[in-house]
């Protein structure tokens, strides 16, 4: 095949040969740009249309992250025993208005039962939200009924205080 090949090489005139050798060059740079160079190049565009995004989004997460270690430094704040969550739980009941509606609050290790009745929903809520994260809590066990009023319910909750660090 190769001395068919090398033959009819031989038999082709001298300008048809630079032309085939233009022609195989010409063919060979085209492959070369749509291989390499190409690919870089547009590789190249979209990341200079990137980067300013990539660099918006890593000053995102930095700024989330400084946040991140200012609330942990805050955690250091936290309640230091069950007893300590108990009493910040009726504070902040109270703060919320729903003093009155605190039927129950019994310590159990740590465990922390509240009982509410004939409170509003979304004051309840809204409070159960925000002593949350204040406290450093978790909800054990919610039960809620519905009272007659519309938006009125009684509530059951078993809170877990946070645990504390050996150190």
């Amino acid at each position: 095949m190769l001395e068919r090949l090398l033959a009819s090489w031989a038999g082709v005139s001298p300008r048809e040969r630079r032309l085939v050798l233009l022609a195989a060059s010409v063919l060979l740079l085209a492959a070369v740009f749509l291989v390499l160079i190409e690919p870089a190049w547009r590789g190249r565009a979209a990341l200079r249309t990137e980067l300013p995004l990539l660099r918006a989004q890593l000053a995102t997460v930095q700024s989330l992250a400084q946040e991140a270690g200012a609330l942990a430094g805050r955690g250091a704040s936290a309640p230091a025993s069950a007893a300590h969550v108990r009493l910040a739980l009726e504070k902040s009941a109270a703060a919320a208005g729903l003093g009155p509606a605190l039927q129950k609050i019994e310590l159990n290790g740590e465990l922390i039962e509240l009982r509410f009745r004939g409170v509003s929903h979304e004051r309840w809520l809204n409070w159960l939200a925000g002593a949350l994260p204040e406290t450093r809590t978790r909800v054990i066990d919610l039960s809620l009924t519905r009272e007659a009023a519309p938006g009125v319910v009684s509530a059951r909750v078993v809170l877990e205080a946070p645990r504390r660090r050996a150190g």
